[in-house]
């Protein structure tokens, strides 16, 4: 596990501090906030990535056509009607 130092403004602290047994329990809370922050901020970059790479390298293996199936045909009976 890896720990981190931060600083909080004294205010800030005061005023939540009521809404918690004590300051362990204020600092269980904070510790998982962070985490779910951390863990959404990862899941946005590994989505991001994923938006890098070309739309065909993301649709592979979504679906299989046929070996003779005729994409330039597909496309011109969707065009024609």
């Amino acid at each position: 596990m890896c720990n981190y130092t931060i600083s909080i403004n004294d205010k800030i602290i005061d005023k939540v501090r009521p809404a918690f047994a004590d300051d362990e329990a204020l600092s269980d809370w904070m510790q998982q906030q962070l985490e779910l922050m951390l863990v959404r901020y990862a899941t946005g970059l590994e989505q991001n990535q994923r938006h890098d790479e070309p739309l065909s390298m993301r649709l592979r293996g979504i679906a299989t056509a046929p070996k003779d199936f005729d994409y330039k045909q597909e496309l011109s009976n969707r065009i024609e009607l």
